[in-house]
């Protein structure tokens, strides 16, 4: 015996189904407006809660990126894995890149390396101590590795940028950049 079961109709008209996603994004918006409406405003402020749309379409929250900047910045000097950063979010490692990305707008293992080339700047204008070491203090495991990252994040050598940040500071490259951006 065959027990009849319901067959599900197929929409004859094709714009139903668009029907049904435009009352999904009505019901968003309308969401946001009410969410808007109930939120204390700062008079300062033109938009309600700023970061309110960003952890909505998927960027970290507040507290997540203060424990990935903190620890980065505690652990600059050595290997830092995905895996211990989306352990801080409680979240898996892709879906922490994807809401990394969202929050910052560049991956974590770019973000990490725009942080030890600005730390090895700070070195570089700071102290005489040779490339290498200045590598070794900022997590790179190399010179080569520096001088690659250090070129391919600014444009410059490692070395020249450091000669031409001296040069500025004693005064003999200033008239030099003056003139250049005259021209």
């Amino acid at each position: 015996m065959l027990i009849a079961q319901p067959v599900k109709a197929s929409p004859a008209d094709p714009s139903a189904k668009r029907t049904d996603v435009s009352r999904y994004r009505t019901s968003e918006i309308d969401l946001e407006r009410l969410v808007a409406r109930h939120v204390p405003r700062d008079p300062d402020q033109s938009d309600p809660q700023p970061n309110l749309r960003q952890i909505a379409v998927g960027g970290l929250a507040p507290w997540q990126m203060r424990n990935v900047q903190t620890y980065v910045d505690m652990y600059l000097r050595s290997t830092i894995r995905v895996e211990a950063l989306a352990g801080l979010c409680n979240l898996s490692s892709g879906h922490f890149q994807r809401a990394f990305k969202a929050s910052l707008g560049e991956t974590p293992h770019k973000y990490v390396t725009r942080r030890r080339m600005e730390m090895a700047c700070r070195m570089m204008t700071g102290t005489d101590e040779p490339l290498c070491r200045i590598a070794l203090e900022c997590g790179m495991t190399d010179q080569a590795h520096l001088t690659n990252s250090f070129r391919r994040l600014y444009g410059i050598a490692p070395n020249a940028w450091r000669k031409r940040m001296l040069l500025e500071r004693s005064g003999h490259g200033v008239r030099e950049t003056a003139v250049a951006r005259r021209n």
